[in-house]
Order: structure tokens, then sequence, then C-alpha cells
């Protein structure tokens, strides 16, 4: 399991070296894709984009890859992932690939490790990060020692990365609130513009179909009152 591991280990490294000069522009385009594919909730579909932009360097498609591959239980498939974030200074692939560590899904557990790589998203003011070394401190977990000082620390970081949290959840179902309704008007102006177009067909067959009875009216009563000729 773990030699195998050690093969992503430089897999992930020649990635963190290799692939900002291979990245492509539609990286983001592809992790775009992915999210519709997963609001659609088609996982091989979105496995397929994340894959693409992972691949060209989209750390944030690698993050998310690594999250699916450990939902999945591909554990040394995630590691890899979350490595090659981790390495590139994201914060959320070290806090992910800390977590594999402290549990040991994906590689050996080690608190040591876990505890570099949880601290290294800490400093970064990762929200969960932040969360899990103030309570390390605090009960002595991670293999640290309890630091009250040090949890007070980080523990006062907490309420305004919260408040951020929140804020952006917050933007992000507002925006998406706007969208639907959006979507809603647009749909409830299609279809008024539909009606009033049908109505106006209507109309103007009827009016056309009024001055077509006119006319034949009109003639039959020109052919009543014509003199009648004679011989």
């Amino acid at each position: 399991m773990y030699t195998k591991f050690s093969q992503l280990f430089w897999i992930s490294i020649f990635m963190v070296f290799a692939l900002p000069q291979l990245a492509r522009a539609d990286g983001a385009a592809d992790m775009a894709r992915a999210e519709n594919a997963l609001k659609g909730e088609d996982l091989s579909e979105a496995i397929k984009f994340l894959r693409l932009a992972a691949e060209q360097n989209h750390i944030p498609a690698q993050v998310e890859l690594g999250e699916i591959m450990h939902s999945t239980q591909e554990n040394e498939a995630a590691v890899g992932w979350f490595l090659t974030a981790a390495y590139q200074g994201d914060a959320a692939g070290a806090y992910d690939l800390g977590q594999m560590y402290v549990v040991g899904e994906g590689v050996e557990k080690n608190s040591g490790k876990a505890l570099y790589w949880i601290k290294h998203s800490a400093e970064k003011n990762y929200l969960p990060a932040v969360e899990i070394l103030a309570s390390a401190y605090r009960l002595g977990d991670l293999g640290l020692a309890i630091d009250l000082d040090q949890a007070k620390i980080w523990e006062a970081k907490l309420p305004p990365l919260r408040a951020a949290a929140k804020k952006i959840i917050d933007d992000k179902l507002a925006a998406s609130a706007a969208a639907q309704k959006a979507a809603f008007e647009a749909e409830r102006a299609k279809a008024v513009a539909k009606k009033e177009a049908t109505k106006k067909t209507n109309d103007e067959a009827a009016a056309k179909k009024v001055d077509a009875d006119d006319e034949a009216t009109a003639k039959n009563a020109s052919e009543k009152t014509a003199p009648v000729k004679t011989k």
C-alpha cells in the first residue's frame, strides 16, 4: 500500500514543478463544467472534468478531486491530489492532507505530519484547520502538550473567520436566489411575449376574417342592387 503511496508522492512532486508550465487556461472552464455536473448529480461526468482541470494544475480541482476520491475510498489517490495542492501552498489541500495523517487513510497514521500540515493550513487562516488547532492546544491532541495560552490565541481568530465564512455562504445563497429569480422572470417574460404574439396573430386573423366577411357582404349587396341589363 505505502509503496504505491511513495510512487504517488513523487508523481505529486513532479506535478508541482512541471504542471505550472503545462497548465492551460481552460482548467477553470473544466472546473466549471465539473461543478455543473455535480449540480446535476452526475458524479462520473464531474470526475472526468475535475481530472482534466486537476491535470492542468487547477488547484481547487485537485482538492475537490481528492475529496471525491476520499469519499469513494480511493484514499491513496486522494492523498496524491491533496499533496499536490498542499505543496503549492493551498490551505484546503494542506488541511485535507493533515486529516489523512490524523486517521491514517492512504498514508501511515502520523500525528507529527498531521500537525505540520494542519498548522500550515491554520497559518493561512483556513477555518477548519484553526478550529482543530485551537482544540488540539486546549485538549492536548495531535501530539501537543496542553497549552491554554496558544489555545486562546487560535480561538481568538475564530469569530472573524466564522463571520467571513458565513458571509461567503450567504453571498452564494443570495447569488443563487438572484439567479433563480432572474431565470423565473426570463421564463415569465418569454411566456408573456408568446401569449402576446399569439393574441396578435389571432387578432390579425380575426381582422382579416372581418374584412373578408365585409367584402363578401358588400359584394352581395352590390349584386342585389345592380340594375338588370336588358337586351
